[in-house]
């Protein structure tokens, strides 16, 4: 083990060290009903709620661990909603 970590389990469940966290996390999916959702998808997740919150891409790639703008530009999705919002902008009700 490497000098300066601790020798306990940082994360457990019943006293016990959780080794998988993945199997674990789709067991709390499956328990909780959730579909279709795997852990990572909380990377997409942060990094577009950072982006509509008007965190500039450069700030968000290094944050997220992303070195070029084609991997950051995988994650970084756009709505329909914010397509809408972006067409009507220009419209006159």
């Amino acid at each position: 083990m490497p000098r300066g970590l601790p020798k306990t389990p940082i994360f457990t469940y019943k006293g016990r060290a959780i080794k998988s966290p993945r199997r674990n996390f789709e067991a709390a999916c499956n328990r909780a009903g959730i579909q279709d959702f795997v852990f990572h998808d909380f990377r997409h997740t942060a990094i577009n709620n950072w982006r509509l919150q008007g965190h500039d891409y450069f700030r968000i790639m290094a944050a997220s661990g992303h070195k070029t703008m084609s991997v950051f530009k995988r994650y970084n999705t756009v709505s329909r909603e914010e397509l809408k919002l972006l067409v009507s902008v220009g419209e006159k009700p």
